[in-house]
């Protein structure tokens, strides 16, 4: 977007406005302390306004010289272009440095730019022989009824842990209050999820190799399974915790191992990159995911039933005619 030398003054500028907002969120929060004990702002927490001041100054200094380069190569002129670039830096540096105190939205900007940076770096993939075509149909053909069966049995049960979590109160002497209906529903769901990802499992295409598909898979079902145990003791938090910690480690595992084969570039910043992925997976959302995932178990079965396993007619090619790559792939 803009000259080398731009380039690293804007780096640089925008990496000591991060630094400035770090200082001042922990002068933010230091001041919160204080006040809680009914002490002086004094020292960093006093210091917060100040410090807010000049991030937000060197932060709109870093992102108006990129937006006045950005321009300046458009072929924009001086006069129009360095008082756009002016307004442009002070609007969006508060706001970019508020939005990034929430860890999610650091995260997940790291790791778009973590998948873009790999797209530039040269790297050689281990690829695997592509499989004869009738290999490939034979395939087809032996799991689709394994593919509907197993969904059809995840969106049976899935509907039964639905109705269970959203009525057991009213019915079922195992629920003596909704929260308690609402957690066994939620149990009844996880186990559901089983077949399903089976089922995705089985109709995932082998681009990768088959421990590439069944390996993260598995961890996704121990990952469940830690779930549902620790919404044995819902809505009792301490005695859910350890499950639940246990269940976001081992998705992050998943992610990790499902992201690596599948990313772009050398071995080792995909490795760096796919375990960052299931590290900030673990660490933000794996407590929380699965729970919310569960009602949706049998509307993804449904879908997959009646689309995945659609059996699908190969093209019959006249005599002599070449097959295009799309249709061996």
């Amino acid at each position: 977007m803009i000259a080398p030398p731009r380039a690293l003054v804007v780096l640089l500028t925008l990496l000591a406005a991060l630094v400035l907002a770090a200082l001042t969120q922990l002068s933010w929060a230091q001041g919160f302390r204080l006040a809680d004990a009914n002490q002086p702002q004094t020292g960093l927490a006093g210091a917060w306004g100040l410090l807010f001041v000049i991030a937000w100054a060197v932060g709109a200094a870093g992102i108006g010289l990129l937006v006045d380069g950005a321009f300046g190569g458009a072929g924009m002129p001086s006069v129009a272009r360095v008082p756009l670039a002016a307004i442009a830096g002070i609007l969006i540096a508060p706001a970019v440095g508020i939005g990034l105190i929430h860890p999610a939205t650091s995260t997940v900007i790291a790791a778009g730019v973590a998948l873009v940076a790999l797209g530039t770096l040269n790297g050689q993939r281990s690829r695997t022989s592509p499989l004869p075509t009738r290999a490939i149909r034979a395939r087809s053909s032996d799991v689709r009824g394994a593919v509907r069966l197993l969904a059809s049995l995840s969106a049976g049960v899935g509907v039964v842990g639905v109705v269970y979590a959203l009525t057991g109160a009213g019915w079922s002497d195992g629920a003596a209050d909704e929260t308690i209906a609402m957690a066994h529903g939620i149990t009844v769901l996880l186990a559901s999820a089983i077949p399903l990802l089976a089922a995705f499992a089985l109709s995932a295409p082998p681009r990768h190799g088959t421990a590439a598909v069944w390996g993260p898979t598995s961890l996704i079902v121990l990952e469940i399974t830690a779930v549902a145990v620790a919404y044995q003791d819902a809505p009792a938090g301490q005695e859910m915790a350890t499950w639940l910690g246990l269940s976001a480690a081992l998705g992050g595992g998943a992610i990790a191992w499902w992201t690596i084969p599948r990313l772009r570039g050398p071995l080792g910043p995909r490795i760096a990159v796919g375990l960052a992925f299931g590290g900030g997976y673990a660490a933000l959302f794996g407590t929380t995911v699965i729970p919310l995932l569960a009602f949706t178990v049998p509307v993804v079965a449904l879908v997959l039933a009646f689309t995945r396993a659609r059996p699908t007619e190969p093209k019959i090619l006249s005599a002599g005619q070449t097959p295009l790559p799309t249709q061996t792939a």
